[in-house]
């Protein structure tokens, strides 16, 4: 009886041991409860909106400035937007000094407004980036027209001795070449605007511009640069 009783109590244990051991391990193995995943998204450093403004040489109505040295200086000035990656529209104003074209034309002034699409292709280093642009451009011409020497016939179309005042649409073609510094970029383009003279479709102006482009901060960025109590110090 001892015996039986002891081999029973050994197969009990065994078996309570058995037992315990495959909880423990049941209780190992489940899986955890399900991690919530949060979405951390980069601070845009930079709006995908710039400013820019610098200087331009122009030859001002291609055609009607004869003179040797006919590149005449001015100044520019634009905003950029950043479509995508790929592409930006980009506004630019051209204003030119006053200019004679002796003897023919006395007084000129010159402005030029213009919108235009631009395919920006991005170098290795993400700074440095070549644009070619297509755009429209809407072009004034004002000046005094003493009919001396000319060349063109133009007294046909206006009178001797009167100011006349021209307004044209332009086809812009061209390209530039810009370069970042963070906050701050130059960029140098050149371009030809094509339009009708008279009674001919024919280049009108080719322009070479240059200057420096500001990008609007962003962000924490933005707060960085303005001031500590001013929210709207930026936007």
């Amino acid at each position: 009886m001892r015996s039986n009783y002891f081999i029973f109590t050994l197969v009990s244990l065994l078996l309570l041991s058995k037992h315990h051991l495959l909880s423990q391990t049941i209780k190992t193995i489940k899986s955890p409860a399900p991690v919530a995943l949060t979405k951390i998204e980069k601070e845009r450093p930079y709006t995908k909106w710039s400013l820019k403004a610098g200087g331009n040489i122009s030859v001002i109505y291609l055609a009607r400035n004869v003179k040797e040295k006919n590149n005449e200086p001015g100044y520019c000035a634009g905003l950029t937007y950043e479509i995508n990656n790929f592409l930006r529209v980009a506004s630019l104003y051209n204003r030119f000094q006053p200019i004679n074209i002796k003897p023919t034309w006395l007084n000129v002034q010159a402005n030029t407004y213009e919108l235009n699409l631009e395919m920006m292709a991005r170098f290795p280093n993400q700074k440095t980036l070549l644009y070619p642009f297509v755009g429209f451009s809407y072009n004034t011409y004002t000046g005094f027209f003493t009919g001396e020497s000319d060349y063109l016939n133009l007294r046909e179309y206006y009178p001797v001795n009167s100011t006349i005042k021209n307004q044209w649409l332009g086809l812009n073609l061209g390209t530039g070449l810009e370069h970042n510094f963070g906050i701050f970029g130059i960029f140098i383009d050149y371009r030809m605007r094509v339009g009708r003279q008279e009674k001919a479709i024919n280049i009108m102006d080719v322009c070479y511009t240059g200057g420096i482009k500001i990008r609007f901060p962003y962000g924490k960025l933005a707060k960085r640069i303005a001031s500590p109590n001013d929210r709207f110090h930026w936007f």
